[in-house]
């Protein structure tokens, strides 16, 4: 019996060698300057449709961000990680952290100085709800004395009425489901509900006594925010940015997202 034993144990040794030259060595990452985990692991903000959609049944998030997430992974060679946050300021620190490797969010001059912002990619286009008895029918008609305007806190569109407004009044608060902005309008302590058209139409899809104004405010810039220490990243996106919009891809992918007000972003003039 030993002798037929004896055989085993080069073939032993030479495994166990093995194993521990492999645990000896570190794993590089595929693409050191965009995932230098391995991963690509980027955060969205989870109340906003325009970006993206969690099937709650499946865990699947589809979109834009997360098609331009999964080509960029793709290009590098390595897998992703798409992480739904709360808001604009929870993805951005957790990109300021090193959390995430990037972030989807749109800057505006409240966020400068606390990442870096590649070229806007797609425009989400902003506007109201009122009620359904209102006279109001434009955007152009709610600077005016006494009406208050309802935005969600650190939204965007918020930032922008705030530095435009003359004679109106903006109303800020933090909850992202709307249920606020519903009590607002139907007790009237809110003239309007500001923010993108299709976060606005689906979280009050159903509630009776609403409805959208016709037009826009503005379309707000979407980018890819990056630590503010990783030039070297906001290069890499913005090049891949670039050939997205040039060969279709981004106009592809607002297609099939489905949403109502995107709009790939012309090409900045300086973008090669």
């Amino acid at each position: 019996m030993p002798g037929f034993l004896m055989p085993r144990f080069p073939m032993r040794y030479a495994l166990l060698t093995l194993i521990a030259v492999l645990l000896a060595c570190p794993v590089q990452a595929a693409d050191p300057v965009l995932a230098p985990s391995g991963t690509l692991r980027v955060g969205y903000i989870g109340t906003n449709v325009a970006q993206a959609r969690l099937d709650p049944a499946t865990g699947t998030i589809s979109g834009v961000i997360a098609d331009i997430t999964r080509e960029l992974g793709r290009r590098a060679d390595v897998p992703v990680s798409i992480a739904p946050l709360p808001t604009a300021a929870a993805v951005l620190e957790a990109v300021r952290s090193g959390q995430v490797d990037i972030g989807f969010v749109a800057p505006n001059p409240a966020r400068t100085g606390i990442v870096l912002y590649s070229r806007t990619y797609m425009l989400v286009q902003q506007s109201a709800l009122v009620s359904a008895d209102s006279p109001l029918r434009s955007v152009k008609e709610l600077d005016r004395p006494t009406q208050v305007i309802g935005v969600n806190t650190d939204d965007s569109v918020g930032v922008w009425l705030k530095g435009r407004l003359i004679a109106a009044k903006v109303r800020e608060t933090p909850d992202y489901t709307l249920r606020d902005a519903v009590q607002w309008l139907r007790n009237g302590e809110v003239i309007a509900f500001a923010g993108g058209r299709q976060r606005l139409s689906s979280a009050t899809q159903g509630v009776p006594g609403l409805r959208m104004l016709d037009d826009n405010f503005y379309g707000v810039p979407q980018a890819v925010a990056v630590p503010i220490d990783h030039q070297d990243r906001l290069q890499l996106v913005n090049a891949a940015l670039s050939e997205m919009r040039s060969s279709g891809f981004l106009a592809g992918s607002v297609a099939r997202s489905g949403i109502d007000g995107l709009a790939v972003a012309p090409a900045d003039p300086q973008e090669p």
